[in-house]
């Protein structure tokens, strides 16, 4: 099959695309993955103007996921060994080999906004927004998958992408003022990444306390805050040793 045959079929199936410099990232002139299209005239004449075009695929309007897993160190294994280290699976028939030697592991899911959260570890990105695809040049499915073969969504995935610091409202002015409490739940919504987990959560935790909130509830809100709005969580036991610590802090003051 020519690679305009796989785009229509692509598109047949629910995709939407954008056309791509040949053997590059950067989207032709006038376009954008704003402005990917199922439309199969259009896509001909794209391929009648240049027939060696990169696919762009619009990932949200596609309703699919794709993990991007680097190959800058020429070390596919570190980031897969990182993500399993953290409990994290990817659990996809649906890969592709990138031009840089990196993988994408394709997944569906409806309604995540375009989005991306580059660096959620070294050397993995998660990505809603836009990606580069085969049938792009240097591009290939792996194993001879095909787009039957992409899976839901892990759940991880999806928290991590829907994460609160990156789709809060707008900020807006008001006309009263912040008081502790109101400071103190802003810091807790807007959460944290992975990197600065552990004095985070500490901070947080100490903030209850001197906010005179029981140390056993303290504790209560802690597990809900980490479950939500760290990215990602702390494990169990090491959310202990933290909450460990502050509190023999506070013994001894």
């Amino acid at each position: 099959m020519n690679r305009l045959n796989q785009v229509i079929k692509m598109v047949q199936r629910g995709l939407y695309v954008y056309p791509i410099v040949p053997n590059g990232k950067q989207p032709i002139r006038n376009y954008s993955y704003l402005k990917a299209t199922q439309d199969i005239a259009l896509i001909k004449r794209w391929f009648m103007d240049e027939p060696n075009i990169n696919i762009g695929l619009n990932l949200a309007k596609s309703n699919l996921i794709v993990v991007d897993i680097d190959n800058h160190n020429n070390d596919l294994q570190a980031p897969l060994q990182s993500l399993s280290n953290l409990g994290y699976k990817l659990p996809s028939d649906y890969v592709e080999r990138t031009q840089s030697g990196g993988l994408h592991f394709y997944y569906k899911s409806d309604g995540i906004p375009a989005t991306r959260k580059a660096k959620f570890i070294d050397g993995v990105d998660l990505l809603s927004d836009f990606v580069v695809t085969s049938p792009s040049n240097n591009y290939k499915v792996l194993n001879g998958a095909t787009l039957d073969d992409i899976p839901q969504a892990p759940k991880w995935i999806i928290k991590a992408l829907d994460n609160r610091a990156m789709h809060k409202m707008q900020d807006k002015p008001t006309t009263y003022k912040k008081y502790y409490t109101g400071k103190l739940i802003d810091e807790i919504v807007t959460g944290v990444d992975a990197g600065n987990r552990n004095n985070w959560i500490a901070s947080i935790f100490g903030k209850l306390l001197r906010a005179g909130t029981d140390p056993k509830n303290a504790y209560s809100l802690l597990q809900l805050i980490n479950d939500n709005y760290v990215s990602p969580p702390l494990e169990t036991k090491e959310l202990d040793t933290v909450v460990k610590s502050i509190l023999k802090r506070f013994i001894n003051e």
